[in-house]
């Protein structure tokens, strides 16, 4: 048996490789084999292989013999660049030598199609004819400083291999479909999430839209009166994911009390400290798990969002792990927002500090409506937001980001009044950006419900829920949000809201307008 922390391998080749890989005693664990690349691809979006497989074993001859062999080859292809590109290490069983450069030029052009260089993917060829022995000291040698191996393997290991003959009978069927399946299900792509030779001939695809971007999802128009909004700032520890997740929180709530609840989804554009998952106490599945699909369409897309029920949005979360911040990169975040926005009411996007980033300069500011500099009373904060603002609504003949004012709004977080900072000197620092609303410090509240993946509670505090309804409905004054109300019966959440002493509070009129549409 494998250890509790062995890896997970998957293995999307010939049963006596797969039979070889599980039973030579190696410390890691080989998962059900999977018959096609279509069927890893479903197994890894339903759950049933683990998305953390750092393993990957694939073939060259999969469908050999049969009319889809040529298909097959191009989706293995294209399944090897998606995962070596993640950082897994990648097998491919060469049963036909000479046909290796075929498949070395179909993954060539896979990775170009996938905006990465072939050069830097690192993949390894398993010779397989040399036997299960040759094979085991191959892997060996890439992943041994992960997986611990036998000193000795057992004599079976000795054995020939033999590549298993492939029936047409053997091709991947979601479970209860009919024994007979037609060769493109109705509303869905065709097996496998890749388009047809003819379609890919003919699809009108823009230079700068990635293959795998679902053209049939961006051809559609926006959903009316979709709002993108945007939440940034230049320093850490300004309260930016917190604003972000009850700003959609709010919404949804505010629309839901209203009688017309609004779809809301927010995206954590922080890819290398990304803490919405943190906040929301899920951390799977991620945005990686939508790039490595071979189409990003809406079935896929919505199966890799998670929801948070006490906020009642749906999010993707940022990558777990910081070095694959990469992987997902400013195209492939530009083509999820876009298909988003044809799928949601409202996306809401938590991003990092570094507003110069191109994931952040390029596309979380250009594709917002409206976006929302988080600071707080804090001079450092102060000077900070007029530095960044200087730089984000300056020309780009001028260096800047030329990003216009009119889209950008100042929140005041953690306010607290007598600081020594005065309304005068924040907008003064806002080089005439207004200030949109007003968070009051409320630190053990905010703390335990932190701590306690308690976010949604926060939304019922008799401070700062009134805040961010009120900033709900400056965010999107043309739609219907019912004031704020407590949900929770407790005597501490039920009481009348008081509007906190603060000098940087906006004032009424400023709100009822539309303080992002001045």
């Amino acid at each position: 048996m494998p250890s509790a922390g062995a890896p997970r391998v998957i293995v999307v080749a010939e049963r006596p490789l797969s039979d070889l890989l599980s039973s030579n005693g190696i410390d890691w664990a080989v998962q059900d084999r999977q018959p096609t690349v279509a069927a890893m691809w479903d197994a890894l979006s339903g759950g049933r292989l683990d998305q953390q497989s750092r393993i990957l074993v694939f073939s060259d001859s999969l469908a050999e013999g049969t009319s889809s062999a040529e298909s097959e080859l191009g989706q293995t292809a294209r399944a090897i660049v998606a995962m070596a590109h993640a950082g897994a290490f990648v097998f491919v069983a060469a049963w036909r030598p000479d046909a290796l450069p075929q498949l070395q030029r179909l993954i060539a052009e896979a990775a170009t199609a996938q905006g990465v260089e072939a050069e830097s993917l690192g993949y390894h060829v398993l010779p397989v004819q040399q036997g299960g022995r040759a094979v085991l000291d191959t892997i060996r040698r890439v992943v041994a400083d992960e997986v611990a191996f036998p000193d000795q393997y057992p004599a079976t290991a000795d054995a020939a291999l033999s590549r298993e003959a492939f029936s047409p009978s053997a091709v991947w069927q979601p479970p209860g479909a009919p024994a007979t399946m037609p060769s493109r299900r109705p509303g869905l792509p065709p097996i496998g999430g890749l388009p047809t030779r003819a379609e890919e001939a003919t699809a009108d695809r823009p230079s700068d839209v990635p293959a795998a971007a679902s053209l049939e999802l961006l051809a559609r128009p926006k959903v009316p009166g979709q709002v993108t909004i945007t939440v940034t700032s230049s320093k850490g520890g300004s309260g930016k994911s917190t604003a972000s997740i009850l700003l959609a929180g709010s919404i949804a709530r505010a629309s839901q009390d209203a009688g017309q609840p609004l779809s809301v989804c927010l995206i954590d554009l922080d890819t290398r400290d990304g803490q919405v998952a943190s906040l929301i106490g899920r951390f799977m599945p991620t945005a990686l798990n939508i790039r490595v699909q071979p189409v990003w369409d809406e079935e896929r897309i919505r199966r890799n969002l998670v929801h948070a029920p006490g906020l009642g949005v749906d999010t993707l979360l940022a990558p777990i792990r910081p070095r694959t911040a990469d992987t997902v990169g400013p195209d492939f975040y530009r083509t999820i927002i876009r298909s988003l926005q044809r799928m949601y009411d409202v996306v809401v996007m938590d991003t990092s500090v570094q507003y110069l980033d191109p994931l952040i300069a390029q596309v979380a500011l250009p594709e917002a409506e409206e976006i929302l500099f988080v600071t707080t009373l804090a001079s450092t904060a102060v000077q900070g937001m007029a530095r960044a603002l200087r730089e984000i609504t300056a020309p780009v003949d001028e260096s800047g980001l030329g990003i216009p004012r009119e889209k950008i709004g100042i929140l005041v977080n953690q306010s607290v009044a007598n600081v020594g900072m005065e309304r005068d000197q924040v907008l003064a620092a806002g080089l005439g950006v207004p200030v949109v609303g007003v968070i009051p410090l409320a630190t053990k509240d905010v703390l335990t419900a932190t701590n306690l993946n308690r976010m949604h509670s926060l939304l019922d505090h008799p401070l700062i829920g009134p805040a961010y309804n009120d900033l709900a409905r400056a965010c999107l004054p043309q739609r219907a949000l019912a004031p704020w109300r407590a949900h929770d019966a407790s005597p501490g959440a039920t009481a009348e809201p008081t509007q906190p002493s603060d000098a940087t509070a906006p004032d009424d009129a400023g709100r009822r307008r539309g303080l992002f549409r001045r």
